[in-house]
């Protein structure tokens, strides 16, 4: 090889390594960016630091571009981001939330031509509380409802795919609403609520029940990768119907006894 071919050589691992110290040690910042294009504004890192691949940050909720509300989420949430499986086309996320959830979340990422998937690897089953209040800073219709109560999130064995654009889900996702009452009615709390989804590949069953209270909500639905189409009811308990009169008018269509809400 000729002195000039190894001078080039040369320069090109030097090039090669300069821009791989720049992306490695790239400000968190980065996937703040990422978070506000991908989530419409509606997801924003605050006060990230570290770098984009072990970094840390304040999340707020935010009504988007154009709203007005916000809400800081309590705690800092840590990310570490694993490239060790990278030429395989995986990456691995390591999160952990100390002010919503007590352990860490891992999951895996793969993407290919046309498709990608993100799995929940450890632990098999994962929770994490919110204050329902903090809801109001998405906006529309949650600044309306201003609920008020805990809502729990449950992971169990979650997965979400998608292939020639159509999304799948395999796993179970449960969401607990907990002690819930809303500005809209002088009654509280409403009750205690369960939304459960659970994924099969083509088809996610969603179902809604009512753990307790005196507004009762029901139903079940099938998300088939593209639309959800769900029907339930919502009825007020005995001796409440006159109390939740204003609020089951603003939740769906009057039918006897109940009203019925269709998405």
């Amino acid at each position: 090889m000729s002195q000039g071919g190894s001078r080039w050589h040369y320069v090109a691992a030097v090039l090669l390594g300069i821009a791989w110290a720049l992306v490695a040690h790239a400000p968190a910042s980065w996937v703040a960016g990422a978070t506000a294009r991908l989530s419409g504004e509606r997801v924003l890192l605050c006060d990230a630091r570290g770098d984009w691949h072990d970094g840390a940050a304040r999340i707020v909720l935010s009504a988007g571009p154009q709203g007005r509300t916000w809400a800081l989420l309590p705690g800092v949430l840590h990310w570490n981001i694993g490239l060790r499986e990278i030429w395989r086309g995986a990456l691995s996320l390591r999160l952990q939330w100390p002010g919503l959830a007590q352990g860490p979340l891992s999951w895996q990422a793969r993407a290919g031509i046309g498709s990608w998937s993100v799995r929940q690897l450890a632990p098999a089953s994962w929770e994490a509380s919110l204050p329902a209040v903090l809801l109001q800073g998405l906006g529309t219709p949650w600044n309306t409802l201003a609920p008020r109560g805990l809502v729990r999130l449950r992971l169990r064995q979650a997965e979400l795919s998608s292939a020639a654009g159509r999304l799948r889900m395999q796993g179970e996702v449960r969401i607990d609403a907990l002690n819930m009452s809303s500005r809209l009615s002088t009654v509280a709390p409403l009750g205690s609520y369960r939304v459960g989804i659970t994924g099969d590949g083509p088809a996610a069953q969603v179902r809604l029940s009512t753990l307790e209270g005196p507004l009762e909500l029901s139903g079940s639905g099938v998300f088939n990768g593209d639309r959800l189409q769900f029907s339930g009811t919502a009825r007020a308990a005995a001796g409440q119907q006159q109390a939740l009169a204003t609020l089951l008018g603003l939740l769906g269509q009057p039918e006897g006894d109940h009203v019925r809400i269709a998405l």
